[in-house]
């Protein structure tokens, strides 16, 4: 990033380090244009059974008992890069309605749910482990993806970054998404600050509120 780019988004980085800050960007993309990224020689992409999940649950791999609920209740798929027996990371995708805690920043407040038409997955929870990094496994994941969502009538994809997330970012339009949206939640005490992309959007998207906005919202 250039650097008068990244001056410009100083004040952001610090006001994260002090309150509640939350700039995301919404990426969408048709199946059928995304890039293709084929998987690295030796390893394998492969969508995860709940059995499969759990011979890597552990903190390691960001993984708990709570991603099993989501396959086992059909909320999500997950597809992961194996290094034979080895993980090397996974992606998630839900479909239809989807709850805040699988979109958020990690405090409580910026959790941010999302209403996903039929056709629309949710790309969210995506983690390449540090040994496998720079070998572009989140493309060779949203490639091998790309080939079997149609089989569950998904045809297009969503994302969210965060602003400042440099290597997200690049990933994301190396593979063909573009931006769609935009959304902010600034919290400083009593004082907040809040906007959400125009309803609806790629197709039919739309979001709820964030978790911590204390400002009524008319229905659509």
């Amino acid at each position: 990033m250039p650097l008068l780019a990244r001056l410009k988004q100083l004040p952001y980085r610090v006001m994260r380090r002090i309150a509640i800050a939350n700039r995301t960007l919404f990426f969408g993309c048709d199946l059928a244009s995304l890039s293709h990224f084929p998987c690295p020689e030796g390893l394998t992409v492969v969508q995860w059974t709940e059995d499969d999940l759990r011979q890597h649950l552990g903190e390691e791999n960001y993984l708990d008992e709570g991603h099993a609920v989501w396959l086992r209740d059909d909320q999500a798929v997950c597809f992961a890069v194996m290094d034979g027996e080895r993980l090397a990371g996974f992606a998630w995708i839900a479909h239809g309605d989807v709850p805040g805690e699988m979109n958020h920043d990690g405090h409580p407040d910026t959790q941010l749910p999302l209403f996903l038409p039929d056709d629309t997955g949710f790309v969210f929870h995506v983690f390449i482990l540090p040994s496998y990094r720079g070998r572009r496994l989140y493309a060779a994941l949203m490639s091998s993806a790309a080939h079997q969502l149609p089989n569950r009538g998904i045809e297009k994809l969503v994302l969210t970054t965060e602003c400042t997330n440099r290597s997200a970012l690049r990933s994301v339009g190396r593979m063909g998404f573009r931006q769609v949206g935009r959304a902010w939640l600034i919290k400083v005490g009593p004082l907040c600050s809040v906007g959400y992309p125009e309803q609806p959007f790629l197709g039919g998207v739309r979001t709820g509120t964030y978790v911590g906005d204390p400002h009524e919202r008319p229905n659509d």
